[in-house]
């Protein structure tokens, strides 16, 4: 389970909050399992308001600045600007990153809600693990 602070999960949400009525995308790293900082990116989806995707050099140049920190990622954030906080079918097929988390930040309702989760890469691409509502 990620340890993250208010902090953080404030400033994620934030600038998500920002980006609506388009879905928002970011990192989060530090070390082990504690969240240490928010990294934005930039989504450059042709449909930004029902995906997100990550230009491939920005992708790269991310995970540089995080080495450089001597850090890891540690989850993918993505929001659902109208959607609940659970991954959506091309959410699950095109997950990538079966070592990070898979947050999302769900915009539906008054309060935005996070919810965390673990995405294998089998055909049934089930989700599992930790969810925590922010409010």
């Amino acid at each position: 389970m990620l340890s993250v602070s208010d902090s953080i999960i404030e400033q994620t949400i934030s600038d998500l909050q920002q980006r609506l009525p388009f879905e928002g995308v970011g990192l989060w790293i530090g070390r082990e399992a504690d969240v240490l900082d928010w990294l934005p990116l930039q989504n450059v989806a042709e449909r930004p308001k029902v995906s997100y995707r990550v230009h491939p050099q920005e992708w790269l140049d991310a995970l540089a600045k995080t080495q450089a920190r001597k850090m890891v990622p540690l989850a993918l954030v993505h929001s659902h600007p109208t959607a609940e906080a659970v991954p959506s079918l091309r959410d699950r097929q095109e997950w990538m990153y079966p070592e990070l988390w898979c947050i999302i930040v769900s915009f539906r309702s008054d309060q935005p809600v996070w919810k965390a989760y673990q995405i294998s890469l089998s055909a049934s691409s089930s989700t599992s693990g930790a969810h925590r509502a922010h409010k």
